[in-house]
């Protein structure tokens, strides 16, 4: 590993900000939060600036080792590696634990896949060890922040990752990552396992993350489970945008978007427990939220076609089949759709306790009487489970657009059901001579006897 550049000044104990400035020791400033006070640049545990160690940022000029010798600095104590303003180009980069990268900005500091690179740009320590082995070890305590990741996959034709990472207890924010031959984020841990104490983190937080582009999933998410995505968008993409599946049970989705007309599904929930919330998929054909596992929730939010200036099928809701046969089942969905043509929601796979309550609005859906599609403009298709409670519903008066499925239920006789409010009616059981009656007992006392046992 390489020791820093020879023109790096010394460290000196307890060197204040001012003294570092007089004496030539470039400071980090404005790198964002978790950046407290100031230290010179180098291999001293503090802030390392890429260009100490050879990186250029031109966009012509080869950096990967540059990069790499920085990475390593850093990851010596753990500390900042600070890109400032520029194109890197670059190979794949390992990335150590504790090292925790900050560029200028999505807008000023890109790093882009060098021509003929196909692998990641940035991928965690052991890796390819790791990948698939549901380990419980990896890179871990790690944060990138304020770059973009540009895969230019024109120029790599059989493969590229933004990146790459099997690990946990980490953060992305205000990241981009784009133009990638396959995903342009993936990420895996095992099922079990436990943070470093002492720890103040999830299993991993994506906040502002933004990806697009890209000619396989978004973000392909298999792991660290219980992680928190917040604010992220995803577009564009020639697979999924976000593609939460393996050992990404527990992980909760807030606020985050996925569109594009190339995504042939916006949200694969894939794994279980997921939730999400106030979350919004858009697509122009395809699946809007596509469900394979159990006890998945989307709550509120908003799930939107164009079906009506695109013939493709569109399924806002789609149960599909899991891993085991039950799934998926005990899923809660409360939403709203529009426009999805071919189904709001597609029963198939449902294996039933779920509860799915959505309203529609299909102004521009064509339906199945004027349609050029046959039977588009559903509100549903399949059956649900007999355990499914249903609340399908598009305005009043349509009784072949509104389905509405409750559980069947007992009503017990009762000795004395007392009576109603005024200008109300209570629907009691009752027994007379031994047989049971279902009646209606109105506030002044009056039973009208609705039916009886025979």
């Amino acid at each position: 590993m390489a020791q820093g550049s020879p023109g790096d000044p010394a460290p000196t104990p307890g060197l204040s900000r001012r003294s570092a400035l007089l004496r030539g020791g470039t400071v980090a400033a404005g790198l964002g939060t978790g950046v407290a006070g100031a230290w010179s640049t180098g291999d001293s545990g503090g802030v390392v600036d890429v260009r100490a160690h050879g990186a250029v940022g031109d966009g012509r000029e080869d950096d990967t080792a540059a990069l790499q010798r920085a990475f390593d600095a850093a990851g010596r104590t753990g500390g900042i590696v600070f890109l400032p303003p520029g194109t890197y180009l670059t190979g794949r980069v390992v990335l150590p634990s504790r090292v925790h990268l900050r560029g200028s900005g999505g807008d000023a500091t890109t790093l882009r896949l060098r021509p003929g690179a196909n692998t990641a740009i940035i991928e965690s320590a052991g890796y390819d060890r790791l990948a698939g082995t549901r380990s419980d070890a990896g890179t871990t305590l790690f944060s990138l922040r304020d770059l973009a990741l540009d895969g230019n996959k024109a120029q790599n034709p059989t493969a590229g990752y933004g990146l790459r990472v099997y690990g946990y207890g980490y953060e992305l924010s205000e990241v981009i990552v784009f133009n990638c031959r396959t995903d342009g984020i993936v990420s895996e841990w095992g099922p079990a396992g436990a943070l470093p104490a002492p720890s103040h983190q999830m299993e991993s937080r994506f906040s502002a993350v933004r990806t697009h582009g890209n000619d396989g999933h978004g973000i392909n998410f298999l792991g660290p489970h219980d992680s928190m995505f917040i604010n992220c968008l995803t577009f564009d993409n020639g697979a999924s945008g976000f593609r939460l599946a393996g050992d990404a049970q527990g992980t909760s989705m807030v606020n985050c978007h996925a569109w594009g007309i190339r995504q042939n599904v916006s949200f694969d929930l894939a794994a279980a427990g997921i939730s999400c919330s106030n979350c919004y998929a858009d697509l122009n054909g395809g699946v809007g939220v596509r469900i394979s596992r159990n006890d998945v929730r989307w709550i509120g939010g908003l799930v939107l076609g164009y079906n009506h200036h695109d013939p493709h099928p569109e399924i806002g809701f789609q149960f599909v089949p899991g891993v085991d046969p039950q799934e998926p089942s005990g899923c809660l969905i409360d939403s709203k759709v529009v426009n999805c043509g071919t189904a709001a929601v597609d029963f198939g796979a449902d294996r039933g306790l779920s509860s799915v309550r959505v309203s529609l609005s299909q102004p521009g859906a064509l339906d199945a009487e004027g349609g050029r599609v046959p039977g588009t403009g559903r509100g549903w298709i399949g059956e649900p489970a007999a355990t499914t409670l249903v609340e399908i519903t598009q305005g009043l008066g349509h009784p072949e657009k509104n389905l509405v499925v409750r559980p069947a239920f007992d009503l017990r006789a009762q000795a004395d059901p007392g009576l109603p409010q005024p200008g109300a009616v209570r629907v009691v059981a009752r027994q007379v001579d031994g047989r049971t009656q279902l009646c209606a007992v109105f506030p002044n006392g009056a039973v009208q006897v609705l039916a009886a046992e025979p």
